[in-house]
């Protein structure tokens, strides 16, 4: 598979290794994640600083985004946004507000699309899921973790492909509608050269 093919992982370690560097050595890759419904692969970071406030984040992703370019999306670990006083739970009840804020972004695909979305349908295949059913992540560690959408939210399922482990997570309606909030705030603050925590942020949340 593409997704974790020399040629990928050649491309993720040369961009990481130019964002440690432009950084002082003080931002680390940490993983990859696939998103194949939009076509691009995002980086994420950590921050080897163990204090970091909200300017300076902006400040981080910036030069992560300018070095990832159009190649890859990018953004720090939800323990990095916590130590500048922003929790996961502040940024995850805002999402679904994301998806009407930032109605108007353009979600760009990478040029790695067509093979991304070509790994989902082959994953698809192995679970004997219709060929139009929504790939959301595509999560690269030991095992591969699979996320779709769905009706509802269901049991996870365990497969075994060419010797990997290989793990369905299918998601409901709402968890879809606070992921595509999520991307939208991606791409607006690669847009404005922010973080994405700042981008979520700067959104109300419901009844706010």
């Amino acid at each position: 598979m593409f997704i974790n093919s020399p040629e990928l992982l050649e491309r993720i370690n040369k961009v990481s290794d130019d964002i440690n560097k432009r950084s002082g050595g003080l931002v680390v890759f940490e993983e990859y994640i696939a998103v194949p419904i939009f076509g691009f692969v995002t980086l994420r970071f950590e921050l080897l600083s163990e204090e970091v406030t909200l300017a300076e984040l902006d400040g981080y992703e910036r030069l992560m985004q300018e070095a990832a370019g159009d190649e890859f999306q990018v953004d720090l670990m939800g323990s990095v946004y916590k130590r500048a006083g922003v929790s996961l739970q502040a940024m995850q009840a805002r999402f679904a507000r994301c998806f009407e804020a930032y109605e108007g972004e353009t979600i760009a695909p990478s040029p790695y699309a067509d093979r991304i979305r070509a790994d989902a349908a082959a994953l698809l295949k192995l679970f004997s899921l219709p060929e139009d059913t929504p790939v959301w992540e595509i999560q690269v560690n030991d095992e591969l973790d699979v996320l779709v959408f769905g009706d509802e939210r269901k049991e996870p399922r365990r497969y075994r492909s060419d010797g990997l482990a290989v793990n369905l997570f299918t998601l409901s309606p709402a968890d879809r509608l606070e992921s595509e909030g999520l991307v939208r705030a991606l791409f607006y603050a690669k847009r404005n050269g922010i973080s994405l925590a700042s981008a979520v942020m700067r959104v109300s949340e419901p009844n706010g």
